[in-house]
């Protein structure tokens, strides 16, 4: 049974827990690889969801917002977040986000929504595997790359605001090089970039009038569990195992979006 559109009565048992599970699952895997995991919301609310473009984005970027302050309180607290660098980049981002909610998402067609996110999304994928790893760990710290760091939050605010698609897809390992930090640090300090650049994002959707409210109790109350099970779990796991995981989620999320756009 589809889930009712905007205007409908109580919402049915099965698609409220749906989306429950399906935030859960995402806030676990995401607070895990420090991407809060917003590509594989959009992914679900559009194929199993039947929500439209700027609506998926919409509701995507609110939810995932709550994933990523929950897993940045946890990192902060455990002190492996890069602030700093995480402040330097949200300056690029922030900006930029709000404005991509407000005046792009909407502007995006929506017979080709689909095969633009997964096709991006499978591009990623490929970016991730064929990074270049470093080995970083125990290397002196780097002070943060001003110029570079507010022109990658830039790119990556657009992205956020405009797809859904987190800044975490590109800044674990982006940080990893730029500055040099151990997967488990990029992953935090990319928890805490995710929360400032999701909250001009959020800002921005709401004030266009795309999140789908009635969808977000559940999927918050799914995001903010799965979020703390996995950020108190994560900082154990191999630059590798990290970059892996980032990938396998791109591909899942992709390529069935891809196919249903043909």
């Amino acid at each position: 049974m589809p889930p009712p559109r905007a205007g409908a009565g109580l919402m049915d048992v099965q698609t409220a827990v749906g989306l429950f599970l399906l935030a859960f699952g995402v806030g676990v895997y995401g607070s895990i690889i420090g991407a809060g995991g917003g590509f594989l919301v959009v992914a679900g609310l559009v194929l199993v969801f039947d929500l439209s473009g700027a609506t998926a984005v919409g509701t995507s970027v609110v939810t995932t917002l709550a994933i990523q302050v929950t897993g940045a309180y946890t990192y902060t607290k455990k002190g492996v977040v890069d602030r700093p660098v995480a402040l330097w980049f949200a300056v690029g981002s922030m900006p930029v986000a709000l404005l991509s909610a407000v005046f792009v998402a909407d502007r995006i067609p929506e017979e080709t929504f689909e095969l633009i996110i997964g096709v991006m999304l499978l591009a990623l994928a490929v970016f991730v595997v064929f990074v270049r790893r470093t080995d970083v760990t125990g290397a002196a710290p780097v002070a943060p790359k001003r110029a570079a760091l507010v022109g990658s939050g830039g790119v990556m605010g657009a992205m956020s605001g405009a797809l859904g698609v987190g800044s975490g897809l590109i800044t674990v390992p982006l940080l990893g090089r730029l500055q040099r930090l151990p997967a488990h640090r990029a992953a935090a300090t990319t928890t805490l970039i995710g929360s400032l650049s999701g909250l001009a994002a959020a800002t921005g959707h709401t004030v266009a009038g795309n999140p789908r409210w009635s969808h977000l109790p559940f999927l918050l109350t799914g995001a903010v569990v799965g979020g703390r099970l996995g950020s108190s779990s994560a900082g154990r796991l191999s630059a590798t195992t990290v970059l892996s995981l980032l990938a396998a989620g791109l591909v899942l999320a992709g390529f069935p979006l891809v196919i249903a756009a043909f």
